[in-house]
């Protein structure tokens, strides 16, 4: 196969069946699609609250975080969750996730809750190779009606990329089993530094 060529089904179920692609479990097989997986949600999310400082500091959100973040976790086939109009939070997927050094994984929303006004995710859609555990998506709701969000249902689809062998993705959020706040932005330190002192 070219490298760059997008997988399709056939080669996605190879990839499944010899665990070189891990998307565990798929409760379904109508899941794999022609060229996509469809993912589902997860039973935890994190709320933005309002926080003391009353606004997020990118550079030193690792800080803060508890401040403004808050867990909720459902309990499946009971509860719901609402999410309110314009409202952000984030969640992730049931699946967990697992590629090798030479694919790529791109995330997108599914058309049918985009279409009832849900974003899911609001810019993270690459998927490194060697990327390992739950993928968190950034949920907005764009409309002006809430939206009820069941633990399971399917709204996301990833796609996978082959790609000439690299490094293994080494960033902060790999091995994620639970959504995992922003961390500390390096760059932004040593742009900081550069800042006059007040």
């Amino acid at each position: 196969m070219p490298i760059g060529m997008m997988l399709t089904r056939k080669r996605i179920l190879g990839y499944l069946s010899t665990r070189e692609i891990v998307v565990d479990p798929i409760l379904n097989e109508k899941q794999i699609n022609c060229a996509s997986i469809d993912l589902r949600l997860d039973n935890y999310f994190m709320e933005f609250k309002t926080a003391k400082t009353g606004v997020i500091d990118p550079a030193r959100i690792h800080e803060e975080h508890k401040s403004f973040l808050e867990g909720v976790e459902l309990e499946f086939f009971q509860d719901c969750y609402y999410l309110q109009p314009k409202k952000f939070i984030l969640a992730q997927t049931f699946e967990y996730l697992a590629l090798p050094n030479h694919i790529v994984g791109h995330l997108d929303g599914r058309s049918t809750v985009a279409r009832e006004g849900l974003t899911v995710h609001a810019a993270a859609g690459l998927i490194d190779p060697g990327f390992r555990g739950h993928l968190v998506f950034e949920m907005l709701n764009a409309g002006e009606m809430p939206i009820k969000l069941y633990p399971l249902m399917k709204v996301a689809k990833i796609a996978f990329h082959d790609t000439e062998k690299t490094m293994e993705y080494p960033g902060e959020y790999n091995i994620q089993v639970r959504i995992r706040p922003p961390g500390k932005d390096k760059d932004l330190e040593k742009i900081l530094k550069l800042f006059p002192k007040t």
